[in-house]
């Protein structure tokens, strides 16, 4: 068995798995800049919680979700496809 071979190989699994995880760190940061910036209202609307940039829900850009991060989440999908 070749031990150099098998540290090398889990030496690039863990890279990678940093790598991604920096990836995940950076975007998640990037979706709390935007809301902060922008500073869209948040608010439990019945089982779910809405986040709304704009005077309602007809006019606004609106994210539901389970949670207030699902919802923030949602929110910047519903911001950049508009």
């Amino acid at each position: 068995m070749d031990y150099e071979q098998i540290e090398s190989s889990q030496r690039q699994h863990h890279e990678v798995i940093r790598n991604q995880e920096a990836i995940r760190e950076a975007t998640i940061g990037v979706d709390y800049k935007l809301f902060s910036m922008l500073k869209p209202e948040i608010f439990k609307d019945g089982d779910a919680w809405c986040c709304l940039l704009g005077a309602d829900l007809q006019i606004g850009i609106a994210g539901f979700g389970k949670t207030p991060h699902e919802a923030v989440l949602a929110w910047n999908l519903e911001w950049h496809c508009k």
